[in-house]
């Protein structure tokens, strides 16, 4: 019995051997692959990037304008635009403005209380005023895109009867626009908008034919926009 047992353990211990070079070669594979896949991937190239950035528009800080939808107000008046950072904007309007009403003829009654027709003579609304606000525009890089804002209004009337008597008075008011501004090569202002003021005067004066009743008169007025100009 003794004598068989002794091939038998020969031969398992073989086998035993044999299996642990199998094993030791199959993680020595194993390592090797998984060295050469790290490789692989570590030499690979990064994918390259094909989308196509857009380059930001050039900055515009300063804009000059004139407002020729103005003259309709017998009114000469321009725009400076000050835009120190995206979105925000000082405005500032100087104008000069020179109205003058037509003459006309309204029956009346004498001092027996006759009727009669009086002649009421032209009359002239000049002076200068200015206008100080703010707008925020939703483009970047300077004026651009949709805007809206407040603003103030002053202005130094001085009217002048049809007699050549004079009065002076004062305008003090307050304005909301909104519009879209663009920059046609990057350059070129053009603004398109609507707003709406409140003017009050300081003095009292009889109602005027329009446009001399924006300056004469205290009330509530539309004001189309239309501007052009040149950005810096």
């Amino acid at each position: 019995m003794i004598a068989m047992k002794r091939p038998a353990l020969a031969c398992c211990s073989r086998a035993s051997a044999l299996l642990d070079r199998l094993v030791a070669h199959a993680l020595v594979t194993c390592t090797l692959s998984l060295a050469t896949a790290d490789v692989a991937r570590a030499d690979q190239a990064p994918p390259v990037d094909v989308s196509v950035k857009e380059e930001p528009p050039p900055s515009r800080i300063v804009t000059l304008q004139w407002n020729p939808v103005d003259l309709v107000y017998e009114r000469l008046s321009a725009n400076l635009q000050i835009v120190p950072t995206s979105h925000h904007a000082l405005m500032l309007t100087p104008f000069y403005f020179d109205s003058q009403t037509a003459a006309f003829t309204q029956s009346g009654t004498d001092a027996g209380g006759n009727p009669v027709n009086v002649q009421v003579p032209s009359q002239k609304f000049e002076g200068f005023g200015g206008e100080i606000g703010y707008r925020y525009f939703t483009g970047h890089s300077g004026p651009r895109g949709f805007f809206i804002g407040p603003s103030f209004i002053i202005a130094d009337v001085q009217a002048t009867a049809g007699s050549g008597a004079q009065t002076t008075l004062m305008d003090y008011g307050i304005a909301v626009d909104a519009g879209y501004q663009m920059l046609v090569a990057d350059n070129w202002a053009v603004s398109l908008g609507l707003g709406a003021e409140y003017v009050f005067t300081s003095k009292s004066l009889p109602d005027q034919q329009w446009p001399a009743n924006i300056y004469a008169n205290s009330g509530f007025h539309p004001r189309p926009l239309f501007a052009l100009g040149y950005a810096f």
